[in-house]
């Protein structure tokens, strides 16, 4: 049994009712369709550099058209590809996973931006190898940015990679277990946005102002896990525990480097 980790699409999971606990689409049925549904509970940070956690539950619903195209609360709408034996390439459009509502900040913070939801080009390959998988991935933001106090839309775009890499420790009919490591990357603007304070916003919070540059914003390990329960249902998990790195961990807006997650998911294929 093949353990995959397609855990980009958090937020796009949480608001199509999107890194973590989730099942790749199943490979296509005789008749060229297949359809997967469940539920999704997630335990995730507030917001990026934030110490208290937020718990969400949300509907997993997948759908599988043909050879190469999907719809999906977990990978957005696109296609894939596999050119060869080991190898899937994806496309997709999904909701971007980066957010900050203004509502869980601290009230001292109430002058700084809300990054929104925003539709993204998410573009995925994924490589497997025996017991070994990487994954790497990009997310290319195609709506507003970030929001100011006031309403008005600020800057656009934003741009991250990641990198997941696993190793199956275990591989069998009842069970499959892996563990890994995952390194995200940042263009400067969105990592502004998420963690900078620019002039203005450093005088109406008291906040020392805070540049921030391209370059890696967290890396950690992860864990994982998928349990047939029967013939049609399957029970997944993720666990990961990631640590804000360079600027983004030197953020005054950062209250705690070290960011846990939690995924589990029930569902049945058809």
């Amino acid at each position: 049994m093949k353990l995959t980790h397609h855990f980009n699409g958090l937020m796009a999971l949480i608001l199509c009712s999107a890194g973590y606990a989730q099942a790749q689409p199943p490979a296509p049925a005789p008749d060229g369709q297949t359809m997967r549904w469940g539920a999704v509970l997630i335990s995730l940070p507030k917001y990026p550099g934030a110490d208290r956690q937020q718990l969400f539950a949300a509907p997993l619903i997948e759908a599988r058209f043909g050879e190469h195209f999907f719809a999906s609360t977990l990978q957005g709408l696109g296609a894939d590809w596999r050119p060869a034996d080991g190898l899937s390439l994806s496309a997709a459009l999904v909701l971007d996973s980066h957010w900050r509502r203004r509502k869980d900040l601290p009230a001292a913070w109430a002058s700084l931006d809300e990054v929104k939801f925003a539709p993204a080009l998410r573009l995925a390959a994924q490589w497997q190898v025996g017991r070994f998988s990487v994954e790497l991935s990009s997310s290319s933001r195609l709506g507003t940015l970030s929001r100011g106090a006031a309403g008005s839309k600020n800057k656009k775009g934003g741009h991250s990679v990641q990198l997941d890499a696993s190793y199956g420790l275990l591989a069998t009919p009842g069970l499959a277990l892996a563990a890994g490591v995952s390194v995200e990357a940042m263009d400067a603007r969105l990592g502004q946005a998420l963690f900078g304070v620019d002039a203005s916003q450093a005088a109406s919070s008291k906040l020392r102002v805070h540049s921030v540059r391209a370059g890696v914003a967290s890396a950690g390990v992860f864990a994982q896990a998928q349990v047939p329960l029967d013939s049609d249902w399957t029970f997944s998990a993720r666990m990961g525990l990631n640590s804000l790195r360079g600027d983004a961990g030197n953020s005054p807006l950062v209250q705690k480097r070290r960011q846990p997650t939690l995924a589990m998911s029930f569902s049945r294929a058809f």
